[in-house]
């Protein structure tokens, strides 16, 4: 969870919920100092929209016109509490207006869709008009935390799964592809490199010894300079 790769444009992911919403501001804000085409983008759950600093942050991009993109993936649970539990109204796309800038509901499992959304917003934020909040509906096919699949919260949850299991982005797309004359052997072939890719990468975890207890409170505490 706690990934950091600067050199790639990552500048971090945290647990605190929304907590990454205002670094992407802030990577906005020096895109524009810097006169430089990076976009900022911040990913978030429909959960951290209630978040004071998620509102804070829409504002202050908003006000200066910063080149960010706000990305909520919204699958309708934070945690187990279903989004009507938590607000009156599914109006999450709304809160756009309030800050003054576009926003735009995508169905969050279809790939074309996402692409063509983001690509307008990124023109948008790279033209100088400002951010854009995203609001990708989908639903999470697994628990909040864990490999199980989070039926036992309930009823709902479970005739939930049952309708959205058909709409898996990968096989929409791979169906797309294939009528669009991708042949099948290539298609099929790509996914051998990256399930190949990922067995390597668990065998290569797997059999990587543990941190040394010397490296606990490796990069806690800055150095003291004498």
């Amino acid at each position: 969870m706690h990934l950091v790769d600067p050199p790639h444009g990552l500048y971090g992911t945290v647990p605190l919920v929304g907590a990454t919403i205002p670094l992407a501001v802030g990577a906005g804000l020096a895109s524009k100092l810097r006169h430089d085409p990076q976009v900022a983008v911040a990913f978030f759950g429909d959960g951290a929209v209630e978040e004071g600093h998620c509102h804070e942050s829409l504002n202050l991009a908003a006000l200066y016109r910063l080149p960010v993109i706000f990305v909520c993936e919204n699958n309708f649970y934070s945690t187990h509490m279903a989004l009507l539990e938590r607000r009156l109204k599914d109006n999450i796309v709304h809160t756009a207006d309030a800050a003054g800038m576009p926003g735009i509901r995508l169905d969050g499992n279809d790939v074309l869709a996402v692409f063509d959304g983001t690509m307008e917003a990124v023109t948008r934020a790279r033209s100088g008009e400002g951010p854009t909040l995203l609001e990708c509906r989908t639903y999470r096919w697994r628990g909040h935390v864990g490999p199980a699949s989070d039926i036992e919260v309930g009823e709902h949850r479970r005739r939930e799964l049952d309708e959205w299991l058909p709409k898996d982005p990968i096989t929409r797309l791979k169906g797309y592809l294939l009528e669009e004359g991708i042949a099948a052997q290539e298609l099929d072939a790509m996914e051998t490199v990256v399930r190949d890719e990922i067995e390597a990468a668990v065998a290569f975890a797997r059999a990587s010894p543990l941190p040394d207890e010397s490296d606990l409170f490796r990069h806690v505490y800055a150095s003291r300079k004498e």
